[in-house]
């Protein structure tokens, strides 16, 4: 389970990196200026993202409901 997690981690990385900076180049730098030369890393940060954009989304969608509540 741990190489499967890793290996999605791993290919996340790679593909963000990658589609974010066409080049290979500007890619590879900022592997390792910002990931530590790991895509595990690339790929944690771009999982914990998304994972706080959700959490905003939640939040937001339960304060308006709340808000809708309240006030009608």
């Amino acid at each position: 389970m741990r190489n499967l997690s890793e290996a999605i981690l791993v290919r996340m990385g790679k593909l963000h990196l990658y589609l974010r900076h066409r080049g290979t180049e500007e890619a590879q730098q900022e592997l390792d200026r910002k990931y530590e030369g790991q895509y595990r890393n690339a790929g944690l940060v771009l999982l914990f993202d998304l994972f706080m954009a959700l959490a905003v989304v939640v939040v937001v969608a339960v304060l308006a409901g709340i808000l809708y509540l309240v006030l009608s």
